[in-house]
């Protein structure tokens, strides 16, 4: 009886220990955590003043500023982590960039003399005022005109269209004069992955080539049967061209490749995705690619040389030019700023029936301020929703997305351009070839599930020339958008480059609109004169 009774004392008194331990644990748990948000609170107010800001939380205790870095073992902090719970409606956080886009001091005193083109060439580049070379230009031009193959990986906005233009114009006019050529048979050519894409380059190189005995040509279009029968023959030099026009008419020969001495693949990072299913690869085939410069005895190259362009660093190059190229013969151009933050951005989280009402808050202080606004969604159902919610509300609106027959398409966008209409709702096609120098402001209505996407429609200001105070706001909802912004928000307070990924490819590709609209069954059109308004079809 006696041990039965000390056993039950010795019982009791052991679960007593043992609440109390888990108690005092507890307690103290709760004191350092409040005592650490105290401390992070107070730091932030004293040094808010004197430091600069990379990420500013509704929350101060998760803000970040330049010179704070987190151990290697630290667990990253984030603003967005708990965004999944239905009582985060409302927060948000604003990323900052920590670098401007800006010439340096050494760039700015250089010229385009200093890379040996040809007179007429520079002389031209100071009437259109291109006076000094960017960073880009300075750093891909001379290996350009080395021969090497090269790829541009930089940041949209920042000149890299320029900076193959120059040294391919530079090589059409050496070349010219050595070479014989059949009609239809171009020294150089541009390959692009949309038709609103082979205009912008096809206007620049227009301007760039008028006046200097160049003949440019732009292809677009579909309906390829009918350019067989009514294709003019012309003495061409350099041709612009969306990839399914060129790859049918230099399959019906119209078009001849073995002259060609120097090809340029822009926004090669959606020229190698999957949707082409292996014809670029079968065209180019077509072309004979250096693995080095080869220059024969009367000074023109023997083969190709090869330019890859693009906004982010292009995926699967080995496996598509694998068999075509050296892909260790490619020379890479590389930004500080590729893949990085470039213009202040505003990530808001909201539910799904918040975002109509928000819409109109963050629309109505920009149109009555007449400052242009880019809205873009993931698909186009969402597209013509925010149209017909605008028009019903009263705000005048354009909207482009690829469902839209040509004939729609045709003086819309220069409605925008032209500060006719300042409101522009669409797609992702709307994220590449577009002009938008004049746009102020984004919104990602729906935020993107694609890097590549999401860099483009940020890319659409904040480009040489934009104004200084472009801002961007994303619209976060979903999980998936969730799951995007957290893994932008840990790479930034890493202080690494955005992360590629593509969540859209694994989990909602049926449900989005096609990367790029096929050619088939739309209009064709061969681009003569540039300045007319009527023959862009956007």
């Amino acid at each position: 009886m006696i041990f039965r009774y000390c056993n039950l004392c010795y019982q009791n008194i052991s679960v007593s220990i043992i609440n109390l331990r888990k108690y005092g644990k507890r307690v103290s748990t709760k004191r350092f955590k409040k005592h650490e948000v105290k401390k992070r609170e107070a730091f932030t107010a004293e040094e808010r003043k004197s430091k600069t800001p990379i990420i500013l939380c509704k929350r101060p205790m998760f803000n970040f500023y330049q010179g704070d870095i987190y151990s290697k073992y630290e667990e990253i902090p984030l603003n967005s982590k708990g965004w999944n719970r239905s009582d985060s409606k409302g927060d948000h956080f604003c990323i900052y960039p920590e670098k401007t886009l800006t010439l340096d001091e050494d760039i700015k005193m250089s010229t385009f003399e200093k890379f040996d083109l040809d007179p007429s060439l520079c002389k031209k580049l100071q009437e259109i005022g291109h006076t000094t070379p960017l960073k880009i230009q300075e750093c891909a031009i001379p290996k350009i005109l080395s021969g090497l193959n090269t790829v541009i990986a930089a940041e949209t906005g920042c000149g890299k269209t320029m900076a193959y233009l120059i040294p391919l114009i530079d090589q059409i006019l050496n070349w010219k004069p050595m070479l014989e050529r059949p009609l239809n048979s171009p020294l150089g050519l541009i390959v692009t992955p949309s038709r609103e894409l082979a205009i912008q380059i096809g206007e620049e190189a227009k301007k760039l080539s008028n006046g200097l005995g160049i003949s440019t040509k732009i292809l677009i279009g579909g309906k390829t049967k009918r350019l067989v029968s009514r294709l003019p023959m012309d003495d061409v030099d350099l041709v612009v061209a969306s990839f399914g026009v060129i790859s049918k008419l230099t399959t019906f020969k119209i078009y001849k490749l073995y002259c060609v001495k120097h090809i340029v693949l822009d926004e090669a990072d959606a020229l190698f995705h999957e949707s082409f299913d292996g014809k670029l690869n079968v065209f180019m085939n077509r072309l004979q690619i250096a693995h080095e410069p080869i220059i024969d005895e009367n000074g023109m190259p023997k083969n190709a040389q090869l330019t890859l362009a693009s906004a982010t660093m292009p995926q699967r190059i080995s496996e598509v030019l694998g068999s075509i190229v050296n892909v260790d013969s490619l020379v890479k151009v590389v930004t500080e700023q590729l893949h990085r933050i470039s213009v202040p951005q505003t990530f808001v989280r909201l539910g799904p029936s918040q975002k109509p009402y928000q819409l109109l808050k963050f629309i109505k202080p920009k149109v009555k301020s007449k400052e242009p606004v880019i809205i873009f969604s993931n698909n186009i159902a969402t597209c013509d929703f925010i149209n017909m919610f605008l028009n019903d509300c009263g705000i005048n609106n354009i909207c482009l997305n690829g469902n839209m027959p040509l004939e729609l398409k045709q003086g819309k966008y220069q409605e925008f351009k032209n500060g006719k209409v300042n409101v522009l709702s669409t797609t992702n096609i709307g994220s590449r070839g577009l002009d938008t120098v004049m746009v102020r402001h984004i919104l990602n209505y729906e935020f993107p599930m694609d890097t590549a996407d999401y860099i483009h429609r940020c890319g659409r200001v904040g480009r040489v020339g934009s104004h200084q105070d472009c801002k961007i706001v994303n619209f976060i909802s979903s999980a998936l958008e969730i799951k995007m912004a957290q893994k932008i928000e840990r790479a930034i307070r890493k202080r690494k480059p955005i992360p590629i990924f593509n969540i859209m490819k694994e989990k909602i590709e049926d449900d989005l609109e096609p990367l790029f609209s096929p050619d088939d069954g739309q209009e064709d059109d061969i681009i003569q004169d540039i300045n007319d308004e009527g023959s862009i079809p956007y």
